[in-house]
C-alpha cells in the first residue's frame, strides 16, 4: 500500500502539470491511479456535459469500450446509480446490479455484463462534474474500505484540474458546433438564393463529405431550399448518400473517400433525364419528381477532394443555356468560400486567442512550451495525439528527434500511450530509402505541410509514413519555419481515417506563425546554455591543495602563466567595450572590421583551456552589464574535423541543395554566435576557398551562405588557433598572409609544458583531482583524492613532454587506475611512462596507414577509381584493412555518412543505383567488399 501512495502522489504532481488542453492525459492519469488502488481494468469516467445536457461517457475500458464512450445517462434521474450518485455527491456500491440495479442500470447491466460496481463521485469546490465506476463481471465486493477511501481522496484532488479541463473541451466542441451551424446557415442563405436566380429551378442543395465507417466517406445534406416546403421535407428526409460503386450516381465519379475519380466531375456535370440513370435514392425521381441536374463540384486541385457538390434541380426537361450555367458556377464559387471561411472563422479567432495567451506566459525552458503548444494544438483541431520534433545535427546531416536515446523528452509528445516510442527520423524526400521516409522529415525536407488521408495506401505506395501505432489512421505535419530554416516539425495523428482538412491545416500554419520566433529563441537559448555550462565545467573545478590558481583556474606561478592571466586582463575591456556596441546595435562600428586573437601553441598545450578561461571573463562581465540572466553567445569548432565544401557550411552556412546531403537550409556558427564569441580550433587547415570568406568577414562582418546569393551580416569576436607555424604555412602557399596579419591583430603564444616546469606540480595535482571524481567508485568518498608524493611530483617535474597537458594527463590517468595504494607513488609515474612509450609504438604504425589512406583518397581525387586504389591493392594483400578502414572513414568525413555518398566519393559508381541497374550491381559489389570480405 506504502508503493500505491508513493505512486498516487506521482500521479497527482502529474496531474497537476498538466494543462487545461489535457484532459484525455488527465484521464489516463486517473485511469492508472484507479487501476493502481483497485486492481481492476473495467473502468468508465463520467463528466457533466452541458452541450448534450447529459452525463458522458469520456474515459472507458474493458471489452465494450467503444460503446460505453458511446452512451450518457441523464443528469438528473432517479432510474440510474450514475445519475444519483452525482447529484447526492455520496460514493454508491451495487454488488449485484441484476438483482439490486435501478430500473436504467439493470438494463445497462445485461447488455454491458457489469455484475457489480462501485461509483466515486468527483467533486470541485462543493459541486459535482462527475463519476468514476469500477465496474466486475462478477457480483460481490468490488472494493476494501480502505481503498475505497484512498480511491476517494485521489479522485478529489484531481477533480479541480478535471473541471477547468472539461470546461475548456466542452468550450471547443461547441465552438465546433457553432461553427457547424454557422456553416449551414451561410450555405442555406446561398441556395435559397439561387432558386431565385433561375425560374426552372425547384430545389438546390448542397452536399458535404462527411466520416463514414472504415475510412468511407457519405455525401451529407448540408443545406438545401425549395420554394415548395413539402419538397424540401422530402428531399432532407433522403438522407446521406453512401458513396460505394454502383449504389448511386455520384458513385461513378467518386472514389469512397470523395475523391474525384472520373476526369468528366472536374467540370461541371449536366444530366438531362435522372430518370436513365441509377440513384440510390430513387424517391428523387419517383415521388420528388425531378428530372434534370447540374452539378457544380467544388475540390482541392491538388489532390480533387470534394470540397463540395452544388445541385441545381428541375422538375420538368430541362436545358440550362450558357448564361444560366455561368450564373450557377459562379454561385457555387461562392456557396465553397462562405462554407470554407465563414464557418471556420471563429476557430481561427480561438486559435489566435490561445496561442497569444501562451505567448505572454513566462516559458523560459524549450520543451514546456512545445508541449503546451502541442497540447493547445492538439484539442483545437481535435487530433487524437500528436508530437513536436525539433532539427537536430547527428552523424554529418539532420534529423528530427522527439526524445533522446536516454528516452528524455526534447520536442514534445501528446497521449504517450499511443507514441510510446518515437526513434529520430531523418530529413529528406524521394532520395530516402522507403523504410527510412517519414512524414515529417519529408515536410521539413520541402518546407511544405502535408496530410496523409489514408496511412495504409501511403505506405503500401512507399510514401512518406513511419507508424508509431497500428490505430494510427491519418496525420498532418506542417514545418516550424525561423530566418528562411526548418527548426521544428508539428505532427497530429487521429485514428480515423482521412481526419484533416485543409481547415486544419491553416489552423496549424497559423500556430507556427504564431510560436516560430518565441521556438527559435528558446532553442538558441538552450544550446547556448549547454555550450556555457561545458565551459564553466572547465574553469569551475578548483582543488583545495593548489594555491595558484589565476583568474577562473589557470594554474601557475611560473612568469608564462602570468603572462596568460595578464593578456587576459588587459584585452577583456576594451573587447568587452566593443560587444556592447553589438548589443546597442551601432552600424557605425562595423566598418573598422571584427575584432580577433590568434592563439598559438603546441598541441595540447592548452589552447582551448585558454579561450574557457577568456569567455569565461567576458561572460561576467556581461551578465554584469548586459543580461543578468543571459550568457553571451559562443560557439566552438575544429576546422581539422571538415574538408572542403562541409567547411565552408559550418561556418558560414548553406542553402538547401548547395551539395549532397544539403536537405535544407542552414546557419553557420558565426551567425548562431552573433553577438558573441566563436573559437576556431585548427585555422592553419582552413581550405583556399574559407579563408578567403573569413578575411571577408573579418573585414565588415559580410558573408554568404554556401549555395545562395543573399549577403548577410554577423558580429562576433573571433578566436583562432592552430599549432601550425603559419609563417612557414604562408612561404609554402598554404595560407594567406593577408588573413594572418588580420588574425593576429592580438595574438597570444600559450607555453609548452617544457617551458612552465614549475608548475607541473600544482597543475599535476588539479588534473589528479579532477580525474579521480570522474573515475571514482561509488563508495569513494567525492571530496578525497589520493595524494602525489614528493617523489611522483619530481619525477612529473623531470619527464620531456612531447604532448604537454595532454600528456600529463594521460599519465596521471594511468597512474590512477593502476596506483598500489592511496598515494600515487614516484613508482607509479614511472611506470606510467613506461606504459606510455610502449603505447606510443602502435601510434607509429597508424600514422603510416593514415599516410598510405591519404595517399589513396589523392590518387582517387586526381583520376583513380576504387577498384583500381583499394579493391586490387587489397585482393593482393598490398595494403591492410586498417588502410581500407581509413580511406573509408575519410570518405565520410568529406562527402557523408551514406553508403552511396561514400561509394560515389571514392568513383565506385558514377550514377544513381536507383535507376541504373549496371551501377546497381557495382553498388552492391561495393557494400559486399566491405562488409563480408573487409568486414567493415
Amino acid at each position: 500500500m506504502e508503493s500505491a501512495k508513493t505512486r498516487l502522489a506521482q500521479l497527482r504532481e502529474k496531474i497537476a502539470g498538466f494543462g487545461k488542453e489535457n484532459l484525455d492525459e488527465m484521464l489516463h492519469a486517473v485511469a492508472e491511479g484507479v487501476v493502481l488502488v483497485t486492481g481492476r481494468n473495467q473502468l468508465r469516467v463520467y463528466l457533466e456535459d452541458l452541450t448534450r445536457g447529459a452525463l458522458s461517457c469520456v474515459y472507458a475500458t474493458g471489452p465494450h469500450a467503444a460503446e460505453l464512450r458511446e452512451a450518457t445517462f441523464p443528469i438528473i434521474s432517479g432510474d440510474a446509480m450514475v445519475s444519483s450518485v452525482f447529484v447526492s455527491q455520496y460514493p454508491a456500491e451495487f454488488r449485484d446490479t441484476h438483482r439490486h440495479g435501478l430500473a436504467l442500470d439493470r438494463t445497462w447491466a445485461e447488455r454491458f455484463g457489469i455484475a457489480a460496481t462501485y461509483l466515486i463521485p468527483i467533486t470541485s469546490q462543493g459541486k459535482s462534474i462527475g463519476v468514476v465506476c469500477i465496474d466486475n463481471d462478477r457480483s460481490g465486493e468490488v472494493l476494501q474500505a480502505r481503498g475505497k477511501a484512498l480511491l476517494g481522496e485521489f479522485v478529489t484532488t484531481a477533480a479541480e484540474r478535471l473541471d477547468h479541463a472539461r470546461k475548456y473541451h466542452q468550450q471547443l466542441l461547441l465552438a465546433r458546433r457553432v461553427e457547424e451551424y454557422k456553416k449551414r446557415e451561410a450555405a442555406g442563405f446561398m441556395v435559397r438564393s439561387a432558386v431565385q436566380l433561375i425560374d426552372r429551378l425547384s430545389l438546390a442543395s448542397v452536399l458535404v463529405p462527411v466520416s463514414g465507417p472504415e475510412g468511407t466517406r457519405t455525401l451529407a445534406i448540408l443545406a438545401s431550399h425549395s420554394d415548395d416546403p413539402e419538397l424540401k421535407a422530402q428531399y432532407d428526409a433522403q438522407g446521406d448518400i453512401v458513396l460505394q460503386r454502383g449504389k448511386s450516381l455520384f458513385a461513378t465519379y467518386l472514389r469512397d473517400d470523395a475523391v474525384i475519380a472520373d476526369n468528366r466531375l472536374l467540370r461541371p456535370l449536366y444530366i438531362p433525364d435522372l430518370t436513365q440513370h441509377t440513384l440510390q435514392k430513387r424517391a428523387l425521381t419517383e415521388q420528388m419528381a425531378l428530372r434534370s441536374l447540374y452539378v457544380v463540384p467544388r475540390y482541392e486541385p491538388e489532390t480533387r477532394k470534394v470540397i463540395c457538390l452544388i445541385n441545381y434541380f428541375t422538375h420538368e426537361l430541362y436545358r440550362f443555356s450558357d448564361f444560366e450555367m455561368g450564373l450557377l458556377q459562379t454561385h457555387a464559387e461562392m456557396v465553397e468560400r462562405v462554407i470554407t471561411e465563414i464557418g471556420g472563422e471563429h476557430l481561427e479567432i480561438q486559435v489566435l486567442a490561445e496561442i497569444t495567451e501562451l505567448l505572454r506566459e513566462r516559458n523560459e525552458e524549450l520543451h514546456p512550451f512545445l508541449t503546451k503548444v502541442l497540447s493547445k494544438a492538439t484539442e483545437l483541431i481535435g487530433a487524437d495525439t500528436g508530437s513536436i520534433a525539433v532539427v537536430a545535427e547527428r552523424e554529418g546531416g539532420k534529423w528530427l528527434v522527439v526524445e533522446d536515446e536516454t528516452g528524455a523528452i526534447v520536442g514534445a509528445k501528446s497521449k504517450e500511450w499511443l507514441k510510446k516510442n518515437i526513434p529520430p527520423f531523418r530529413v529528406g524526400g524521394p532520395e530516402l530509402a522507403a523504410p527510412e521516409r517519414s512524414l515529417t522529415g519529408y515536410v521539413a525536407w520541402a518546407k511544405q505541410p502535408k496530410i496523409i488521408h489514408h496511412v495504409e495506401e501511403e505506405q503500401q505506395r512507399g510514401g512518406f509514413h513511419r507508424s508509431m501505432h497500428e490505430l494510427i489512421k491519418s496525420e498532418i505535419a506542417v514545418p516550424v519555419v525561423s530566418d528562411d530554416e526548418v527548426i521544428a516539425v508539428i505532427c497530429l495523428n487521429s485514428l480515423k481515417p482521412a481526419f484533416f482538412t485543409e481547415e486544419h491545416k491553416r489552423i496549424l500554419q497559423i500556430i507556427e506563425r504564431l510560436t516560430s520566433r518565441h521556438i527559435s529563441d528558446l532553442q538558441r537559448i538552450e544550446r547556448l546554455q549547454d555550450e556555457v555550462t561545458r565551459l564553466q565545467s572547465d574553469v569551475a573545478y578548483k582543488d583545495p591543495h593548489v594555491s595558484s590558481y589565476r583568474l577562473g583556474n589557470i594554474i601557475g606561478n611560473s612568469r608564462k602563466a602570468q603572462e596568460i592571466v595578464d593578456f587576459i586582463n588587459t584585452v577583456s575591456v576594451p573587447l568587452f567595450n566593443r560587444i556592447t556596441l553589438w548589443s546597442k546595435n551601432i552600424l557605425q562600428e562595423a566598418t573598422i572590421g571584427l575584432p580577433s586573437i590568434l592563439v598559438l601553441g603546441q598541441t595540447g598545450a592548452g589552447k582551448e583551456f585558454f579561450f574557457n578561461n577568456l569567455y569565461n571573463k567576458l561572460n561576467e562581465m556581461y551578465r554584469s552589464e548586459i543580461n543578468p540572466n543571459g550568457e553571451l553567445p559562443v560557439k566552438k569548432t575544429n576546422i581539422a574535423a571538415y574538408s572542403g565544401e562541409l567547411t565552408y557550411s559550418e561556418l558560414f552556412g548553406h542553402k538547401k541543395g548547395a551539395f549532397t546531403g544539403a536537405y535544407s537550409d542552414r546557419k553557420g556558427i558565426l551567425e548562431e554566435a552573433g553577438g558573441g564569441v566563436v573559437f576556431l580550433d585548427e585555422i592553419g587547415d582552413a581550405d583556399p576557398k574559407t579563408q578567403v570568406q573569413l578575411l571577408r568577414f573579418l573585414d565588415n562582418g559580410g558573408f554568404v551562405r554556401l549555395g545562395d546569393n543573399l549577403e548577410r551580416y554577423s558580429r562576433v569576436l573571433l578566436v583562432a588557433a592552430t599549432n601550425r607555424n603559419l609563417r612557414e604555412e604562408i612561404a609554402r602557399g598554404n595560407f594567406r598572409e593577408d588573413l594572418y596579419h588580420r588574425l593576429s591583430e592580438l595574438s597570444m603564444q600559450v607555453p609548452s609544458l617544457n617551458e612552465r616546469r614549475e608548475d607541473i606540480p600544482d597543475l599535476a595535482v588539479h588534473f589528479l583531482g579532477k580525474l579521480y571524481r570522474t573515475y571514482r567508485g561509488k563508495d569513494d568518498t567525492r571530496d578525497d583524492p589520493p595524494a602525489l608524493s614528493d617523489d611522483a611530483k619530481q619525477v612529473l617535474v623531470g619527464h620531456s613532454y612531447e604532448g604537454n597537458i595532454r600528456e600529463l594527463r594521460s599519465i596521471l590517468l594511468r597512474a590512477l587506475f593502476f596506483r598500489k595504494g592511496k598515494v600515487v607513488a614516484g613508482d607509479d609515474i614511472r611506470r606510467a611512462i613506461r606504459d606510455g612509450i610502449r603505447e606510443a609504438l602502435p601510434l607509429a604504425a597508424a600514422t603510416l596507414n593514415e599516410q598510405v589512406a591519404g595517399e589513396i583518397l589523392t590518387d582517387i581525387d586526381k583520376g583513380k577509381d576504387f577498384w583500381t586504389a583499394v579493391y586490387e591493392p587489397y585482393s593482393r594483400n598490398m595494403i591492410s584493412r586498417d588502410v581500407v578502414r581509413l580511406v573509408i572513414e575519410q570518405s565520410r568525413g568529406r562527402a557523408g555518412k551514406g553508403m552511396p555518398q561514400v561509394a560515389r566519393d571514392l568513383k565506385a559508381i558514377n550514377g544513381d543505383v536507383n535507376g541504373d541497374e549496371e551501377e546497381r550491381k557495382r553498388f552492391f559489389k561495393f557494400k559486399n567488399f566491405l562488409y563480408k570480405t573487409v568486414k567493415i
